[in-house]
């Protein structure tokens, strides 16, 4: 049999990742999808330790890849604070993982009843590298 001809077999298709670790002063854990049929996210840095999950997880598909985004804290009429992880599309033999980088925004949106005049929004940008996975749930 040919390279060409060769079958496709569950031990040697493709599929997307679809769970992507991201280990360093950012920790971070996100399944696009669990044993409960939803996303999963966790986010630890020094000051903070979350668990997301379902709507809480943010997903939007853009050309540049798949932006995922959670709300860290939110100060009635002050501010909103939001974490946004640039996923990457990946694909790879099931069970097998590949290390990535990516990005990853802070995005700081003040709030309240009468916004101040000027910049609403600030960010902070951090490069992060981690290992994505294809598994089956």
């Amino acid at each position: 049999m040919s390279q060409q001809q060769r079958a496709v077999t569950p031990s040697n298709q493709l599929a997307e990742a679809n769970q992507f670790n991201i280990s360093g002063p950012i920790v971070i854990n996100y399944s696009a999808s669990s044993i409960a049929g939803v996303p999963t996210f966790s986010y630890k840095d020094a000051e903070r330790d979350l668990q997301f999950s379902g709507d809480e997880v943010t997903r939007i598909d853009a050309p540049i890849g798949e932006l995922v985004t959670v709300t860290l804290e939110t100060v009635v009429d002050a501010f909103v604070r939001t974490f946004t992880l640039l996923v990457p599309r990946i694909r790879l033999s099931m069970g097998d993982q590949v290390e990535f980088e990516t990005l990853g925004v802070v995005t700081v949106n003040l709030t309240g009843l009468v916004p101040p005049a000027g910049v609403l929004q600030t960010y902070s940008l951090h490069q992060l590298s981690g290992v994505a996975r294809a598994v089956n749930f």
